[in-house]
């Protein structure tokens, strides 16, 4: 779950006092400036609500964006994943490196059920959780794959796109090069390509071009 002001204000609205707002901060840049009738509550991860008979707990799962979290109900070991699993289909993410550490960190909480923030009820969710990771990791193969035929060259997302996805319809290539350049920046934190501009290439084993 994140910050989305637009979405909560005609709640808001109907309130004739100042309510409370519960939310960890963004990594990335400023919160919007929250309006009059809201009182801003930072969270921060691990941190636990508590109302008789449940208890919140806040798992901070940055990757859909920098402030998105998850909540665990603790007494019935489910979970509310907000954007971070669907209910159908896969989310997107601002920072791919990130959101494979959530997913695993989701993996360990071992929940035996999710609330999505979209979609149905996902009553056995931890294959689910599993093939996201499973498609994202072979995509990346995929990518490095094409790179490794050319191991000095620096690729443009366009060309990854071509050699990756041959099936797909021309008119979803610019999607999938949004994809291709998320996978190509986590390979740049994990130390396996550099960059130049918008062009990337591997790195040797040595760690030299």
């Amino acid at each position: 779950m994140q910050w989305s002001l637009g979405r909560i204000m005609p709640t808001i609205n109907n309130f004739m006092k100042p309510v409370s707002v519960y939310k960890i901060p963004r990594l990335d840049k400023e919160d919007e400036p929250m309006p009059h009738l809201i009182s801003y509550i930072p969270l921060k991860h691990q941190d636990e609500i508590k109302t008789q008979g449940a208890t919140l707990r806040v798992h901070h799962t940055p990757g859909h964006t920098t402030d998105h979290a998850v909540l665990e109900l603790v007494e019935e070991d489910a979970v509310f994943s907000g954007d971070c699993v669907l209910g159908e289909g896969t989310t997107v993410f601002e920072d791919l490196h990130s959101y494979m550490t959530s997913l695993q960190m989701l993996v360990k909480m071992c929940p035996k059920i999710v609330y999505p923030g979209h979609g149905p009820i996902i009553e056995d969710p931890l294959p689910k959780i599993q093939h996201y990771i499973d498609h994202r990791n072979q995509r990346e193969k995929q990518i490095l794959k094409v790179m490794n035929l050319e191991t000095k060259k620096f690729f443009t997302a366009m060309e990854v796109v071509k050699a990756v996805y041959k099936d797909t319809p021309q008119h979803l290539h610019p999607a999938a090069a949004e994809n291709v350049t998320n996978h190509m920046h986590k390979l740049l934190k994990d130390g396996k390509v550099v960059s130049q501009g918008d062009r990337w290439c591997l790195v040797h084993r040595n760690g030299k071009l």
